[in-house]
């Protein structure tokens, strides 16, 4: 968490000679014998048997990745750039290629994955499965490629000498996917793990817009809660009360999340949190009052999101709870809306994510 990088293995070109100055580094690749570091400031490094110069004058990347002597960086503006040995075509950005949220590359083939959800290939292996949609990440082994759906099954096509596209039979609620050499990799989801947190991607706010309470505290949150100003907003218009009837939570609170999960295929964030004025319970016409959160989780396949609720007693209070937050703790690093407590003397807690608070 220090920003710095550690290498080993063969080093004939130097790849794991990393360079003294590789600080501050928010990402790492490395493929074929070079090695590629992503910086704080979005520019890059790389060493290794670098057969291209990085392009001059290359800044705002947002993610990288690394192919056979070959390397993709993700803009900021959602573009791609490419560099290095082009024996397949594979640095050569298809024309027009825009709205790319995620990057992989093989041992000759490069991959985008767009916001609409479908993937762009390049280079060779280029046959896409036609159809393929609804992806959120893509990954690559050296002549075969790996796509993760929103419903979280897996995809896989190219080269299959040694089974690596045959994809394990009942293979669901998968949360990371990864490529070798000739070989795929899919770890399934668990709720007792602490993944990584992307806010773009991981968080979602959902706030009342019959409420200017709930919008207000919303937004004090996105200002003031260290960490969370890139987080996705939904804005839902349901009641008031602090229960809802069944039809009402269908129609009003899970049928506009659900839309928004269909609207946004590259996302499927395992953190929801319900601000000020959405309701907390829901009427089942027996004597059990399940609550808000819970329906939530249950009714959102296939993996189930961890939802809280900054929903207290007025306004006041949840701004209260708001600052705590802030006074409690301290990013643990820049990307990340995990707090840490113990910097300001608090033992050794952990404030975990931006839902858990």
């Amino acid at each position: 968490m220090d920003g710095t990088v550690t290498a080993w293995g063969w080093s004939d070109f130097g790849q794991t000679n990393v360079p003294a100055n590789a600080t501050n580094v928010i990402a790492i690749a490395a493929d074929g014998l070079e090695s590629l570091a992503l910086l704080k400031n979005g520019t890059i490094m790389q060493w290794g048997q670098t057969n291209v110069a990085i392009p001059a004058g290359l800044t705002n990347v947002t993610a990288i990745a690394a192919g056979t002597n070959f390397s993709l960086a993700l803009l900021q503006n959602s573009t791609v750039v490419v560099w290095g040995l082009n024996n397949y075509g594979q640095t050569n950005v298809p024309a027009g290629l825009s709205n790319v949220v995620a990057i992989a590359a093989g041992g000759a083939h490069a991959l985008a994955l767009k916001q609409n959800g479908t993937v762009v290939v390049w280079g060779a292996w280029t046959n896409v499965p036609a159809g393929l949609s609804n992806v959120m990440n893509v990954a690559a082994g050296e002549n075969h490629s790996i796509a993760l759906k929103n419903d979280c099954t897996v995809v896989c096509w190219g080269d299959n000498s040694f089974g690596q596209t045959n994809v394990a039979d009942g293979l669901g609620n998968v949360k990371l996917i990864a490529g070798g050499g000739d070989f795929s990799l899919a770890s399934r989801f668990s709720t007792m793990v602490m993944y990584p947190i992307d806010v773009t991607k991981d968080l979602l706010l959902i706030y009342n817009t019959n409420s200017p309470d709930s919008s207000f505290v919303l937004n004090y949150y996105i200002a003031n809660r260290p960490g969370v100003s890139a987080a996705n907003v939904l804005g839902i218009g349901c009641i008031t009360n602090e229960i809802i009837s069944r039809s009402d939570f269908t129609n009003q609170v899970l049928t506009p999340y659900l839309n928004w999960l269909s609207a946004n295929p590259t996302k499927h964030p395992q953190y929801l949190v319900l601000f000020l004025a959405i309701p907390a319970r829901v009427e089942d016409g027996g004597a059990a009052y399940p609550s808000v959160q819970y329906q939530l989780v249950t009714d959102t396949p296939p993996f189930q999101p961890f939802v809280t609720a900054i929903n207290m007693n007025g306004t006041n209070d949840c701004i209260g709870y708001i600052k705590k937050l802030t006074s409690l703790g301290t990013l643990i690093y820049g990307n990340s809306p995990i707090l840490s407590a113990n910097v300001n003397g608090y033992a050794r807690a952990y404030l975990i994510n931006a839902a858990r608070g």
